[in-house]
């Protein structure tokens, strides 16, 4: 082999390994920051996350999101299991086409976060239209490293 391959070769390798180095360190400083989220930071995230996962009718993500005993205290005054919520969107029963959060708030005691805000949402169901603001509060638990809604109450802003 000529000098002038070796070189060209020993460039692209190093190359290489300083675009793996590059990657590594921002990999690593994503999780560390992650990691270092505030809890509020972290039930903010993923009520957001809740959001997007509504609009795709994502259950998986969603029963991730929430506990077994969760409840529901709907904007019609019905009371609504994870199951019940669980069926209707893979049913296609309640589909949501626009989900937007404002003023939310949170706040931390100890493993339980309560979360409150404004939601703004379209879609339908059992085949009829809503939208609407509405007051939410919803209730998170912290267990085995990670958040998941509990509780959820909604009413209607006039």
């Amino acid at each position: 082999m000529s000098p002038g391959i070796t070189t060209h070769r020993g460039r692209r390798g190093l190359a290489a390994v300083a675009l793996l180095l590059s990657l590594h360190a921002t990999l690593l400083g994503a999780q560390e920051k992650s990691a270092g989220a505030s809890s509020e930071d972290q039930v903010r995230a993923l009520e957001a996350a809740r959001g997007q996962a509504l609009l795709k009718a994502d259950t998986t993500a969603l029963s991730r999101m929430t506990a077994a005993e969760f409840v529901e205290v709907s904007r019609l005054g019905t009371l609504r299991t994870k199951a019940d919520n669980l069926r209707e969107i893979a049913t296609g029963t309640l589909r949501l086409t626009s989900v937007r959060y404002d003023s939310i708030s949170v706040r931390i005691y100890g493993d339980v976060a309560v979360l409150r805000g404004i939601a703004d949402n379209a879609g339908n169901f059992r085949g009829f239209p809503f939208s609407g603001k509405l007051w939410y509060t919803r209730v998170f638990v912290h267990r085995d490293g990670r958040w998941q809604a509990v509780a959820m109450q909604h009413t209607m802003i006039q």
